[in-house]
């Protein structure tokens, strides 16, 4: 019985290290992402002078960072950000995984 508590709880923990990783990857594409798309033209992510997303992670969900994303019109209708809706799946995932540790 001790070995397969060792075998199932070795098996949790390896499944939490690829999650973690996943998401950890994730993160350092959005970064990525970021930087490619010329995000820091329009906005800072340390609350300097541009429109700042410093702890944007921790006013808004993941889905409202996507919807700003993709249609920031429908977020505030007088926005004037760029909406990104032929983003890729993989790098709009990343860029909300990123813009999600801005707390």
């Amino acid at each position: 019985m001790k070995w397969i508590a060792s075998v199932s709880l070795g098996t949790f923990l390896l499944a939490c290290g690829a999650v973690l990783y996943s998401q950890g990857g994730a993160v350092e594409h959005g970064k990525e992402v970021y930087a490619m798309q010329k995000c820091s033209f329009c906005h800072s992510t340390d609350g300097g002078d541009k429109e700042s997303l410093a702890g944007v992670g921790a006013r808004l969900k993941p889905e409202e960072i996507r919807k700003w994303v993709q249609a920031p019109k429908t977020m505030k209708s007088d926005t004037r950000m760029k909406a990104y809706p032929n983003l890729p799946a993989k790098d709009l995932d990343g860029l909300v995984a990123y813009l999600g540790t801005l707390k």
